[in-house]
C-alpha cells in the first residue's frame, strides 16, 4: 500500500513538468523570434526566347569529347545571368558534315540543373514544349552541358554563376574558368 502511495506521489510530481514541456513545444507564432524569416521559394523570371542565333557573334568553346565530330559555340551577346540567378545563352552545335543545331538554354548553378527554352537549326529557334529543369550530366567527356557547367559557367566552390565577360575571355583563351584554375575577375 505504501508503495502505491509513493508511486502516485511520484506521478503527481512529474505531471506538471510534462505539461509545461508540452506547452513549450507547441508552435506559438507570437513567441517565434522576429529575426527568422522564411526563405521564399525560388521563382523563375520571365524568359524571352530569341527567334534566331546571330552567326556572326559566336564564340567557340571546347568539350573534351573523344573525336572531333562536333564544334560548340555560344552566342556572346546572349550570355547573361538574370535576376532570378539563371544564366541563359544561345548555343550552336556544328557537325563535321555541316549540320547545325541550336538551342536557347538556362543553367541554375547551385542546383546543377539546365532547361532548354527553344530548339532550332541554322535559321531559327522554336520554343520548346513542356520544358522543365533537368540535372546536368556529370561526364564532360561526352556532354557539352557538363563541360559548360564544370569548366566555364559555374563557380564550383560557391555554386554561383561566373560573370559572362570572364566566361567569354576564358573561351577565347581556351581556358577553364574554375576557382581552382584562375580568378574570376
Amino acid at each position: 500500500m505504501i508503495l502505491k502511495a509513493y508511486l502516485i506521489a511520484l506521478i503527481a510530481l512529474l505531471l506538471p513538468p510534462a505539461a509545461q514541456a508540452r506547452d513549450i513545444l507547441m508552435d506559438d507564432p507570437q513567441t517565434e523570434p522576429q529575426w527568422v524569416k522564411p526563405t521564399p521559394a525560388w521563382q523563375e523570371g520571365e524568359v524571352e526566347t530569341p527567334e534566331r542565333v546571330d552567326p556572326n557573334d559566336l564564340q567557340e568553346f571546347q568539350v573534351d569529347a573523344k573525336g572531333e565530330r562536333f564544334r560548340y559555340f555560344i552566342e556572346r551577346g546572349s550570355l547573361k545571368t538574370h535576376d532570378d540567378g539563371v544564366t541563359r545563352f544561345a548555343l550552336v552545335i556544328r557537325s563535321t558534315s555541316g549540320a547545325v543545331n541550336s538551342s536557347y538554354e538556362g543553367f541554375r548553378c547551385r542546383e546543377r540543373e539546365y532547361r532548354v527554352y527553344a530548339y532550332g537549326g541554322a535559321e531559327r529557334l522554336v520554343p520548346a514544349a513542356n520544358s522543365e529543369w533537368l540535372p546536368i550530366p556529370k561526364d564532360e567527356s561526352t556532354d557539352y552541358r557538363a563541360a559548360l557547367y564544370d569548366d566555364l559557367l559555374c563557380n564550383l566552390l560557391t555554386g554561383r554563376p561566373n560573370r559572362p565577360a570572364a566566361v567569354i575571355r576564358a573561351m577565347q583563351g581556351n581556358r577553364r574558368l574554375n576557382s581552382d584554375h584562375i580568378r574570376n575577375p
